[in-house]
Parts: structure tokens; sequence; C-alpha cells
């Protein structure tokens, strides 16, 4: 049917020493059919096919506050899915003409909707982080000015946006056009987005609370020509650390920690 499963998948694998000496973990010859390694797939939900495309799921993290898993289709739309996989709702689409953007075909190449990440204040009402959550993917430049650029070389740009919603437990997104934080320009159409997180092991009043880590590829050219991971000047084929909610960055639309290992007099963008 062309349609795109989530499935369920879990293993059980024979456990390994821990000890100081390093051990065999399977001193006697297994079987080929003895099942040392099991494992069990189960149909969980499926995506729906959109414009013709069959989705292509990027990521999935649950929100407790709101009550559901979330997954995206790199196609542009965010779904919220049931816990039992019974029920799966178009939740966010980049597409939709009342956020003003662009964002570009995922036909061809690595492009499109990579990642999202919920700031962990999302269900606390109050909060600073309340109702925020961020997605990161590529966009057409545009007139848009980019933060990041590699030596003059852009076709399109990679995208890091924050979405406020008035109700975070709301069945769809009931808030308006996003924020953009930062705009990254792309020297080619490989090695673009990555994945975005949140610290899932820091609590409140931790250094690490509430920052925002971001993978970025080094632009396909990057690796091989421009050498762009290797320069501390590139925010290319680096994992970047921000303060989504802060504001003393060059751009004034994000926070650097402060503890941040790379701040001045270091060569590295900050």
């Amino acid at each position: 049917m062309g349609v795109f499963r989530l499935v369920l998948v879990a293993a059980l694998l024979w456990p390994l020493s821990l000890g100081a000496d390093v051990q065999d973990p399977f001193p006697r010859h297994i079987a080929a059919t003895a099942g040392a390694v099991t494992v069990g797939v189960v149909e969980f939900a499926t995506l729906p096919i959109v414009d013709g495309h069959p989705a292509l799921m990027m990521k999935m993290v649950d929100e407790p506050g709101a009550g559901r898993l979330f997954v995206n289709d790199l196609g542009g739309i965010l779904y919220g899915v049931s816990y039992d996989g019974g029920t799966v709702t178009p939740y966010l689409d980049l597409k939709d003409p009342r956020w003003g953007l662009d964002p570009l075909p995922t036909t061809t190449r690595e492009r499109g909707f990579q990642s999202f990440a919920f700031h962990p204040q999302f269900a606390e009402l109050g909060t600073p982080g309340s109702g925020r959550f961020y997605t990161f993917g590529e966009l057409a430049k545009g007139s848009s000015r980019a933060d990041f650029v590699a030596y003059e070389r852009r076709r399109f740009d990679t995208v890091l946006l924050e979405w406020r919603l008035h109700d975070p437990k709301a069945a769809f997104y009931d808030g308006g056009p996003p924020r953009e934080i930062m705009r990254i320009g792309q020297p080619s159409e490989l090695h673009n987005g990555g994945q975005i997180a949140f610290n899932p092991g820091a609590v409140s009043g931790d250094a690490d609370f509430g920052l925002l880590y971001l993978a970025v590829g080094d632009g396909g050219l990057g690796a091989s020509f421009l050498r762009l991971p290797q320069d501390l000047g590139q925010v290319f084929g680096k994992i970047l650390r921000i303060d989504p909610l802060g504001t003393n960055s060059a751009s004034g639309r994000y926070g650097t920690p402060a503890n941040n290992p790379f701040l001045p007099p270091s060569p590295a963008r900050a």
C-alpha cells in the first residue's frame, strides 16, 4: 500500500561481563538455531500517505504532558499518536500557508523536516518553556539572511524554529507563526540538518537544564572539499548547544551557555 508502519522492536541480548577482565560471553559454541538473540516486531501505528509519498518517519518522542507520542514525517508533518497506536492525528503541518514557510520537497536527497524537541517545561503552565517546542529542517533561502554560511556557498537553509501553544494539551497546534531562532545556509544538498534534543537527564536547577543540542551536518561538500568539520569557526559538522530562550548570541535570538568550553578567546563560533 505504500504506507509507513510504525513498529515496536524489542531485543534480548546475552549479558556481557562487567568485570575488570574481558571475558568471552559465549564460551561455548552456540548453534545457529539456539536463539541467542530474540527479536519481536509488533505493528503499532500507521502514518498516512501525503501527496502520493509514503511517510518517512524521523523521530518519535513521548510527551507525557500532552498524553501522547509524537512522530515527524520528513515531508513536513508532525503527528500525534495515542499510546495504544490506534489514533494518528496531524498535529502541525510546516507546509500550511499560515506559517509563511517554504519547506523544500523531500523527493530527492536528504532534505525536509529533520527533527523536533519539546522544551522540558512544555507542560508546566507559567514557566518560561510552557507550550514551547522546536523544529529543525530545510527551507528555501528566499530573502532571509543566514546566520551561518560556508564560504558564501548557499543553496538553501536549515532552520531552527520555535513554536508556542496556548494549551499544551490541545489536540492540534493552537499557536501562531513560529519564531526563527537560527538559519544555516547549506553549501550542498547532502548532510544538512540532524537531530535536536534537550538533555533528558537534566532537572530544574542543573546547568544543562533547558539547553538545546543540535546536530549539524558537514554540508556534504564540507567534509571532502571545504573541511568544515575541522574549522572551529564554522558550525558545520558540529554538535551545537544553545539556550533557545536566551538572547546573548550575536543575533540575539538565542543564548550561548556561560559554561560553553568554546567561548572567546576560542576561535569557535558562539
